[in-house]
């Protein structure tokens, strides 16, 4: 087993501060790239905060036991926070734990390389390559689109938050989470959100302004929440329907035939079976029925097992890495987050739903190998996104 190289470091605040002073936003861009100077303005540009990202990086240099030079910059080491807030570095494709305290004159901070075991080494086919679209630096927020997540009720709060925070983190520009005034659950949401955009009501007309969105996740049944997936139906949006969406949709299937939007259907196999009104296990049987349901009702289907479907009809893809891990509440609005975001980055439905489904899995593959399978959780496939897109970016 590999063993993890240790790095320690000492920063002198007021060094900082009075680069900082002396240089302004000179001595940040040498330094930090603009999701750190984001971090830290967002933290009211403190003198602690900067000089704690300086000597993070000043650590994993040592961790990697080479320094600052031409083989490695300040910027080719990257300072990231988990949802949970907590700091970890990336650098020459190794992932770092780090962690720092001070005491108002110096900040010593730590790090540790994690190992080979931990730091997974995906294998991805070509063909996932060839499905993923290169990010343009020259972009703005508008460039990635716009996801609103409809979902969330007083008893299922997580499941909206998970999806809209995946969506976000799969490469949105923005992602908004509407909830429903009868649920009355805007302000614990509001509190519990960081970058996402918590909104309440007008949600058939600012639809009009998304570029993708998911309805169900966690979003009980009523009335008006019917109507208002019937309007979104008839809408021409980029549409995925999960969870207590697709109970509704099974209700009355005749509104799928109506339908305006391109929907995509993410069940599981009870779901789908409530939408058929059959009960199928899994195999060729179930799998013929999935792609017949696709066609006839000109939809993208992503069936949902320990083996994947995903169909439009006409064509099918299957994701078979079982992974026990992925059994956990809040996985699947994860993959209906992910899902969304890559409709309102442009892309086309049935290719969204694929390569959707196997960043899903590959995250997956990582939480399984951070945390092991059966403790694992849904935030922690939010965590692994960082690395398999990462992935995708060093291609």
């Amino acid at each position: 087993m590999h063993t993890a190289n240790l790095g320690i470091d000492i920063v002198k605040i007021r060094r900082i501060r009075d680069l900082s002073y002396k240089f302004g936003e000179k001595f940040l861009d040498k330094c930090f790239n603009e999701d750190e100077i984001a971090y830290i303005k967002k933290q009211g540009s403190k003198d602690q905060t900067i000089a704690g990202m300086f000597s993070f990086k000043e650590t994993i240099a040592k961790c990697l036991g080479t320094g600052f030079g031409k083989d490695l910059s300040f910027k080719d080491i990257e300072i990231r926070h988990d949802h949970l807030g907590r700091p970890y570095g990336l650098a020459k494709g190794k992932e770092f734990y780090i962690s720092s305290s001070h005491d108002g004159d110096y900040v010593v901070t730590v790090g540790q390389m994690k190992g080979s075991d931990e730091f997974l080494d995906l294998s991805l086919e070509d063909s996932l390559y060839e499905l993923y679209k290169k990010r343009p630096d020259k972009s703005h927020k508008g460039t990635f689109g716009k996801a609103m997540v409809v979902g969330s009720s007083k008893t299922m709060l997580g499941a909206g938050y998970l999806s809209a925070l995946a969506a976000l983190k799969s490469g949105c520009g923005y992602s908004y989470h509407y909830v429903f005034e009868e649920d009355q659950i805007f302000l614990p949401l509001s509190i519990k959100h960081d970058e996402v955009i918590v909104k309440q009501g007008k949600i058939v007309e600012d639809a009009e302004k998304m570029d993708g969105i998911l309805f169900g996740p966690g979003l009980a049944i009523s009335r008006n929440k019917r109507e208002v997936l019937r309007q979104l139906l008839l809408g021409d949006h980029k549409l995925v329907v999960d969870a207590d969406g697709i109970n509704m949709l099974a209700e009355n299937l005749d509104q799928v035939y109506a339908k305006k939007a391109q929907l995509i259907l993410s069940p599981h196999i009870l779901e789908f079976s409530r939408l058929i009104k059959e009960v199928i296990p899994p195999g060729e049987r179930l799998y013929q029925r999935a792609i017949d349901f696709a066609k006839t009702y000109k939809v993208v289907l992503v069936l949902k097992d320990s083996v994947s479907l995903i169909t439009d009809g006409h064509r099918t893809h299957f994701i078979n890495r079982e992974n026990s891990g992925l059994a956990t509440a809040g996985s699947g609005d994860v993959l209906a987050g992910i899902i969304t975001s890559l409709l309102a980055q442009g892309y086309e439905a049935y290719t969204a739903a694929v390569l959707g489904t196997e960043i899903h899995s590959l995250a997956g593959l990582v939480a399984a190998r951070r945390k092991s399978k059966a403790s694992m959780l849904a935030g922690d496939l939010i965590d692994g996104l960082d690395i398999v897109f990462k992935k995708f970016e060093e291609r």
